[in-house]
């Protein structure tokens, strides 16, 4: 179930969209990324896979209108990871021998730049996966899909609440940090004067979360989270035959890929 009334209260990255992609039933797109991991990392042509898994992905979230979340938080992501990879595997990597170019006594060469490319690619094609998973599926759908599967009440909250408690986190650390600045703590500059005030911020996050899981832990409990018998729910998730079909199609072919990796 979508709806406008997901991004009422905290934010989330979920985008409320009326799209094909919102309305598939959250195991699809688990088992999509389970696909997506075992074709780039375990299939033929890794590079090439990859490029391809990843051009679909981004063409799946145009589609969908989630395309500018996804590129987003993509190169935010992979660019701070390129930065290091790319020179370090272009100049220290084992297998390297043909030097493209050369500063000094450094060789950048190619087998290196193949190499840190082709797995910046394949993190970016599982990485896309999962950013429509993340910004198509509200953790609460996540959860009743889960409730309603007749997995156990324990999975469901292990698995969801993450997904819910990392907004409250950090909008508690916005709060936090106004709250340090207001009382005279000069938390921007240079790196060694950013490091020492890690501690002010990290330390009153620390304290007010094991509160926060205390209080949920009560609340849980009056609420009847560990009473026997069924659970009801209002919300109900649509999981069609057809859907539950793909899933296992998908589920399989992750399985063969993967054996054929292993046997190859």
């Amino acid at each position: 179930m979508s709806g406008p009334q997901h991004n009422k209260g905290i934010e989330l990255l979920y985008k409320c969209r009326e799209s094909r992609l919102h309305r598939i039933h959250p195991f699809n797109k688990l088992a999509y990324i389970l696909l997506t991991g075992a074709v780039v990392y375990c299939g033929p042509y890794g590079l090439s896979t990859a490029a391809v898994v990843l051009l679909y992905n981004l063409g799946v979230a145009l589609h969908n209108g989630v395309f500018r979340s996804t590129w987003k938080l993509l190169w935010r992501i992979l660019l701070p990871i390129s930065m290091f990879m790319v020179p370090i595997h272009g100049i220290l990597y084992p297998g390297n021998q043909n030097p493209l170019f050369a500063f000094g006594w450094i060789e950048v060469c190619q087998e290196g730049l193949i190499f840190s490319l082709t797995v910046l690619m394949q993190l970016a094609a599982l990485l896309s996966a999962s950013l429509l998973f993340v910004l198509s599926t509200h953790p609460v759908d996540l959860i009743a899909a889960i409730q309603q599967s007749g997995l156990p009440q324990s999975l469901a909250y292990l698995i969801g609440s993450p997904l819910l408690l990392l907004p409250i986190i950090r909008e508690r650390i916005t709060t936090i940090q106004d709250a340090q600045r207001s009382r005279g703590l000069d938390s921007e500059g240079n790196v060694i004067k950013r490091f020492f005030c890690l501690f002010p911020l990290i330390a009153p996050l620390v304290l007010s979360s094991l509160i926060q899981v205390e209080q949920r832990a009560i609340a849980l409990e009056l609420k009847g989270f560990n009473a026997p018998g069924p659970k009801t729910t209002l919300r109900i998730i649509s999981d069609t035959a057809w859907q539950q079909r793909i899933r296992w199609m998908m589920l399989f072919f992750s399985c063969v890929v993967i054996v054929y990796s292993l046997w190859k």
